[in-house]
């Protein structure tokens, strides 16, 4: 197999102060670190301020601590990043790969059923959609590719959608003529890490794409928000990967969402919806079960446009906190307070308010217990952002 290792600097983070890392080339690698309160511990994880997409976590190198995916490009060539943790947040940064790529969203997960995490990387037209897997030790080939290379991808993720134990791909793209949308599609995991075929889901564009559970039978259904306002959009899963012709609507049929996230908000044992309307702010639909949700409720208010969205418990009290990044401004974090059948929050903030937040990724990058914050941004250093604010 062959390995990829064509940049490397190990970053370290160890005391409470400021400095800069001299790079080869005469790059700096800037270091932010202040007192364990709110999110102010930062580890910037580059020196430059490039187009970065999406973040990803996963235990690439079997080390046992999570490591980050960085998906960068975008519409033009950059190169994707692995950045190895050694689990206490200092970390390794590798490309993922010799050449740059066009990316938009990536994706980890065991695609071939080996033991190990695989990659996933959806390029943007005219580059090809790429399976990188994994020989047990964190190194990575371009084994196979999938869809189609002219599609405008935007998103991927994975999950099982047929019930054979490997993870297939959810692949959703977006047109730029929003008068000829492009489908979104769905690709089936041979049990090889291989996807042979694609079948079209959706035929409006998306910029991203939630799999979860959304019903309770046990099979995984897909929400399908529509960034250029149109009507969101739920596929049901039949149990072996087929979806409903006729899907159900979700809120407004004028919704301009590019970011959403799937979890049980109110403890009722029901799947809610966590979308970001990048014209319209942040919003919650409570599942009311029987296929059904309610009307969308909004959720605070923030300075900015909503680019990412994530769930997680960040106080570790058993109930899901929402992650917000934004367009050129602070994020948030929506503490759940519970009480009611839709919770109240408490917002704190997170951030430096520079660039634009496309992606974040949740879990514990330090060793400490606590769920930290990486960020994917656009003309900002992509960070980590330490949780000591919830203790």
């Amino acid at each position: 197999m062959r390995s990829f290792g064509i940049m490397k600097t190990i970053l370290r983070c160890s005391a409470p102060t400021r400095f800069a890392l001299a790079l080869a080339g005469g790059a700096t690698l800037a270091f932010q670190q202040g007192a364990p309160r709110g999110f102010d511990r930062v580890l910037l994880l580059e020196s430059t301020s490039e187009t970065s997409a999406s973040a990803s976590l996963g235990d690439v190198d079997g080390n046992g601590t999570l490591d980050v995916v960085l998906a960068k490009g975008r519409h033009w060539p950059l190169n994707n990043l692995i950045l190895r943790n050694d689990g206490k947040g200092h970390f390794t940064a590798e490309n993922l790969a010799d050449a740059p790529d066009r990316t938009y969203s990536a994706a980890s997960a065991d695609l071939d059923g080996d033991g190990d995490l695989d990659i996933v990387v959806s390029n943007d037209s005219p580059d090809k959609k790429l399976i990188y897997l994994n020989d047990g030790k964190g190194h990575f080939h371009v084994s196979s590719t999938f869809g189609d290379p002219d599609w405008n991808t935007r998103y991927v993720t994975v999950a099982d959608l047929n019930g054979d134990k490997r993870p297939d791909l959810i692949v959703a793209n977006r047109s730029s003529n929003p008068a000829a949308p492009r489908p979104s599609f769905v690709c089936l995991n041979d049990g090889k890490g291989v996807f042979p075929s694609c079948a079209p889901l959706a035929t409006q564009s998306a910029t991203t794409i939630v799999a979860a559970d959304l019903d309770g039978d046990g099979t995984i259904d897909l929400f399908v928000p529509h960034r250029d306002g149109r009507q969101n959009l739920i596929f049901w899963n039949d149990g072996s990967g087929k979806f409903t012709a006729a899907p159900a609507s979700v809120g407004p049929a004028v919704s301009q969402i590019r970011a959403a996230a799937a979890g049980d908000i109110n403890g009722d044992n029901v799947i809610d919806l966590v979308v970001g309307d990048e014209k319209n702010g942040m919003f919650i639909y409570l599942g009311a079960g029987k296929r059904t949700f309610e009307a969308p409720v909004a959720l605070g208010t923030g300075s900015g446009a909503p680019f990412a969205v994530g769930l997680a418990d960040m106080n570790r009290d058993g109930k899901p906190d929402i992650i917000v990044g934004r367009q050129e401004a602070v994020g948030s974090v929506f503490f759940n307070l519970g009480a009611g059948r839709m919770p109240k929050f408490s917002d704190r903030p997170w951030g430096d308010g520079k660039g634009s937040v496309y992606g974040v990724a949740i879990g514990d990058l330090d060793g400490d217990g606590w769920p930290d914050i990486a960020a994917a941004r656009s003309e900002a250093p992509n960070g980590v952002w330490f949780n000591g604010a919830v203790r």
